[in-house]
């Protein structure tokens, strides 16, 4: 444990901001975070519990001085935690003695040593992605600023997960653009890809036709064949995508209350509560929209907003390429055909 210092800390605090930022896999990031905290602070052991993609899902993903036992058994009830889930809406929560609270068996913790124990929620701009658990003999022996240290390391952490998502989401969209030339099998790829990455329900790939004043289905993930059979979505009848058209990033808190979704009754039936669409464009031309579609209230922050812009461009050039890829087949197979015949007029001489 380093001196208890102002100056200690900050020095502390910098050395774990830059030990973090060079690290580009989550178990890394992790075995490091946990590290810095028991060299920093007066705590003994500690761990780290991750949300899984069914967001009431909590999967321990790294620990430092607790035997395979106490983590085992940990991993069968952290979900059902009255303690996690306190942590989960953003509280620091303490237990002074482990050993009389009933989540807890009585035999492990005594095996391991355990104590006191304060779990920390790992957040990122106020979205809670896990929690770091504590162990000390006793939580009084933590002061208040090493209370705001804990926390401060436990944050740094979190971005330097969030980074390292984001970046091997992207990897992952860019590779799914790359699979194949042919348009429909490209976009599903990437709605998959897209929808897994964001931890969400499901969503659509629409492409715009002006003509008929509609937007036609090529690609969609996670939604029931009744869903995607309620019908055309109309640009007259869809506010959200009037708007989307236009360039608009548009976020739908609870489509069965706000105005702008066409088909709020089939969205409820579906378990459809957010939505977030964003254009397709090219250039300065919208050619369609992405919406994904979350089972849960979401607000989707500027992070999310941002990757799926991004993904969006990145479809958007790949639309392009795929309908140049086509047309470029397309003048092949004329030429093939004329070639054929010029043959056939030579053998005729």
């Amino acid at each position: 444990m380093i001196k208890c210092s102002s100056e200690g800390y900050l020095v502390a605090l910098q050395d774990t901001a830059h030990a973090l930022s060079s690290v580009l896999q989550e178990e890394e990031i992790i075995q490091l975070l946990l590290e810095q905290i028991v060299k920093t602070l007066p705590i003994q052991k500690a761990l780290t519990l991750l949300l899984g993609r069914e967001k009431d899902q909590l999967l321990v993903a790294g620990a430092l001085g607790l035997g395979d036992s106490y983590l085992e058994k940990l991993a069968l009830t952290s979900s059902n935690s009255q303690i996690n889930r306190s942590a989960l809406t953003g509280e620091l929560v303490r237990v002074a003695a482990m050993e009389r609270e009933p989540e807890f068996s009585h035999s492990e913790v005594a095996d391991e040593g355990l104590k006191g124990l304060v779990a920390v929620p790992m957040t990122v701009r106020d979205h809670v992605i896990g929690i770091l658990h504590v162990y000390v003999d006793n939580i009084d022996v933590l002061q208040p600023e090493e209370v705001v240290m804990l926390r401060a390391m436990t944050d740094l952490g979190a971005l330097a997960l969030e980074k390292v998502r984001l970046r091997r989401s992207l990897y992952r969209v860019a590779e799914a653009v790359s699979s194949s030339q042919d348009l429909e099998p490209m976009l599903q790829r990437v709605l998959e890809v897209t929808v897994d990455e964001m931890w969400l329900k499901a969503g659509t790939i629409r492409l715009l036709e002006p003509k008929r004043g509609l937007l036609r289905l090529v690609a969609s993930y996670g939604l029931s064949e009744t869903y995607r059979m309620k019908g055309e979505v109309h640009l007259e009848k869809s506010a959200i995508d009037s708007r989307v058209l236009k360039g608009e990033a548009v976020v739908l808190h609870d489509v069965q209350s706000e105005p702008g979704f066409e088909y709020p009754k089939e969205a409820a039936q579906e378990g459809i509560l957010s939505v977030l669409a964003v254009p397709l464009m090219q250039k300065n031309k919208n050619v369609g929209v992405i919406h994904v579609y979350s089972t849960r209230p979401r607000h989707f922050g500027p992070v999310a907003v941002t990757f799926l812009k991004s993904m969006a461009n990145l479809v958007s050039l790949a639309i392009l390429n795929a309908q140049l890829y086509a047309a470029l087949k397309a003048r092949n197979k004329d030429l093939e055909l004329d070639l054929a015949d010029w043959y056939r007029f030579l053998a005729l001489g």
